[in-house]
């Protein structure tokens, strides 16, 4: 079975539906989430979200809800932002969505500003993960998404995007994120999550990708439900498609094999493939891969450019992934 050969269509019901936490994090809840005792700030967003989600009209005559309306995490890679995230999500009352700044701003391009503004407005909170601090374009369509959702009650938390070894520069991308929203800063409480990577993983050491006889091997041995495609055509595939369907690519598979992974000459192909890697990840699909070494995918100008962030996340993913 190859990747290339699906051509998944997109159903707006059925995408609407869709928006709940993937199954890695199923098992995310308040009371798997263990504090670090070092950090005490990670027990006090714990507890901070908890009762956020839990708050309640404030009587007969005051329809509104007591606290802050917007909810935003802010720290390092690893310290359970996701998680808290999702938490939250499994505790709050219905109707809600769970997903990322990614899909919301690929989904709000698939319907539109205010259709989407439309629909997300009857929901009574919203979970966004990965603020996207990068990508200021983007970052003022959300904004104004946000503005008329939350001006018809919509609660949103929302992660930070924060690279790692970035311990003590959470208070700069907090401003940065106020800075971004401008008008809405004011409904937003920060929430500064410390704390050291719970992975303890080298950042600069990734396992080295198969060889391409050992790739096969591993696919013919493999009884699971799986994909094998060249990397080339999947890089061209996914160009064909819009990204809010690579999740629909993945349906019923458990482990995709890419033969021949190779520098990305394109930025934009390179986007695309990062936002298949988190689909990848997020799904709890196996990845197995043959090819270059993966800090040579993409190329060091992409690593150290606008979208430094986006391409730090998707070579950590990688490496757990392929490790």
């Amino acid at each position: 079975m190859r990747l290339v050969d699906r051509h998944p269509e997109v159903d707006l019901e059925r995408l609407l539906q869709s928006f709940v936490p993937p199954p890695r994090y199923q098992s995310a809840t308040f009371a798997t989430y263990r504090p670090d005792p070092r950090y005490p700030s990670q027990t006090l967003a714990k507890e901070r979200l908890r009762r956020w989600i839990k708050d309640r009209p404030r009587g007969f005559l005051r329809p509104r809800l007591p606290g802050p309306q917007g909810i935003y995490l802010d720290g390092g890679f690893g310290v359970g932002k996701t998680h808290l995230l999702v938490a939250a999500y499994w505790e709050a009352p219905g109707p809600k969505a769970f997903l990322t700044f990614e899909e919301l701003t690929y989904t709000l391009g698939l319907m539109g500003l205010r259709e989407g503004a439309r629909r997300f407005a009857t929901l009574r909170y919203l979970f966004l993960d990965e603020f996207e601090l990068d990508d200021p374009g983007n970052a003022q369509m959300i904004t104004h998404f946000l503005a008329l959702t939350m001006d018809r009650g919509l609660r949103v938390a929302t992660t930070s995007n924060t690279p790692p070894g970035a311990l003590g520069e959470g208070r700069f991308n907090a401003e940065q994120f106020k800075h971004q929203i401008q008008s809405l800063a004011r409904r937003f409480a920060v929430e500064r999550i410390e704390g050291e990577d719970f992975r303890h993983r080298d950042p600069d050491r990734f396992p080295e990708p198969l060889s391409d006889c050992r790739l096969l091997a591993l696919y013919r041995e493999d009884p699971r439900r799986k994909t094998l495609d060249a990397f080339p055509e999947l890089l061209a595939h996914l160009r064909a498609l819009h990204p809010i369907r690579y999740r629909y690519l993945l349906d019923g598979v458990e482990a995709v094999y890419l033969k021949g992974l190779e520098a990305i000459p394109d930025q934009n192909d390179a986007l695309r493939f990062v936002h298949f890697v988190d689909q990848v990840y997020n799904l709890g699909v196996d990845l197995r891969a043959s090819g270059v070494p993966l800090k040579e995918v993409f190329p060091e100008t992409y690593r150290h450019g606008a979208f430094a962030k986006k391409y730090g996340r998707a070579l950590s993913r990688l490496a757990e992934l392929l490790g």
